[in-house]
């Protein structure tokens, strides 16, 4: 490794430009209002070219990644906190929470499949597309004990997320108008990633997001391995 790279390669370089790629996306989206101007989108973009022109590893790039990873723990945590908060309300729409999830857990198996058929995708990257509106770690083993491609299922659970990240609540705009069901849908359709834009405006909404990501979550892993047999694949 060259003392170029040696620099580039750094933890602590990467590390600052990581959180100043973040916080000039996230000022920037502020300021005009884009909701196409995203952190991670342009943090994928700015750190595959900088890891291309510094000839920087890859796997000293993720020695970074550990270190935030560890952090991503106790703020999981801490969503317990608004979820908390709203547990009356929640616990009083029980039944209409519940049936939303079984439809959104269904469509989102379906749906993944379906798209890559019709694109004439190979059998095992439409299974690895089943779970990709769950969170990364479940959509990894519904995956695996599916027979689908792991890569293929951590690439679909990004853009299911940006997706729903940047036109998620554009979409919601026409024809639903409660902003509980705005959060739940955020939740089960784009994950962590959904429960990043509803923090963004409160926590009541992060809440409820947060309760569409774990039921999800649940759901596909126990209904997927039962819907995938009766799909065309």
């Amino acid at each position: 490794m060259s003392s170029n790279t040696y620099v580039a390669a750094s933890p602590f370089l990467i590390l600052l430009l990581l959180v100043c790629v973040y916080w000039l996306t996230v000022t920037i989206r502020k300021r005009t209002g884009n909701p196409f101007v995203n952190p991670m989108l342009f943090g994928t973009i700015f750190f595959i070219v900088y890891l291309k022109l510094t000839d920087t590893p890859y796997s000293e790039f993720e020695k970074t990644g550990k270190l935030i990873g560890f952090w991503l723990q106790p703020a999981v945590v801490c969503l317990a906190i608004p979820l908390y908060l709203q547990w009356q309300k929640i616990r009083a729409q029980w039944l209409p929470i519940i049936a939303s999830q079984v439809v959104g857990c269904v469509v989102g198996i379906v749906s993944g499949v379906w798209i890559a058929n019709a694109l004439g995708a190979s059998r095992e990257v439409s299974v690895a597309l089943v779970a990709k509106s769950v969170t990364l770690p479940i959509a990894l083993e519904v995956t695996q004990v599916l027979g689908g491609v792991p890569a293929v299922s951590a690439a679909g659970v990004i853009v299911a997320g940006l997706t729903g990240q940047m036109v998620g609540f554009a979409a919601m705009k026409y024809g639903i108008h409660n902003p509980i069901s705005k959060s739940v849908a955020q939740g089960t359709a784009s994950h962590a990633i959904g429960i990043a834009t509803c923090l963004e405006k409160s926590g009541r909404f992060a809440a409820y997001a947060t309760l569409g990501l774990i039921l999800n979550g649940v759901m596909t892993a126990f209904l997927a391995p039962l819907i995938v047999p009766f799909l065309a694949i």
